[in-house]
């Protein structure tokens, strides 16, 4: 039987701090409708994004949700390695407390679950061959 375990992404403060200035800037606002427009949608988005970011564990799969847009799956048996990194480029993370999934040859995803323990772990038992820092 398929376990399925669902993490949600670790947020930083700094990731409010963001949101709640994008807000203060929309109320600010006395530009034309579409920049409040735009100025609405991209505080609505970034708060989607607080709701809608986890880490699924599923069968051979880990599928990775961020926001309306973007749903990766990633076989379980192609991660070859996963490691802590702070590295700040965009990803499906909300936290600078990321780890680095290794896939394939070149591929990386960077994630940041609140229980990155429970998180390697749920990935070590599909696939014990994944190398860590820990092994």
């Amino acid at each position: 039987m398929n376990q399925r375990h669902t993490f949600r992404s670790r947020i930083d403060w700094w990731y409010w701090l963001v949101i709640v200035l994008l807000f203060v800037g929309v109320f600010l606002s006395k530009d034309f409708w579409v920049a409040t427009f735009v100025l609405w949608a991209i505080p609505v988005y970034m708060l989607s994004l607080t709701f809608l970011t986890r880490y699924v564990v599923e069968g051979d799969t880990l599928t990775v949700f961020y926001g309306f847009f973007l749903k990766k799956r990633i076989p379980i048996g192609a991660i070859t390695s996963i490691q802590h990194s702070r590295n700040p480029i965009s990803s499906p993370a909300l936290s600078l407390r990321r780890l680095a999934i290794r896939s394939g040859k070149y591929d990386e995803i960077l994630v940041s679950p609140k229980d990155p323990k429970a998180f390697i772990n749920a990935l070590k038992d599909k696939n014990p061959n994944i190398l860590t820092e820990e092994s």
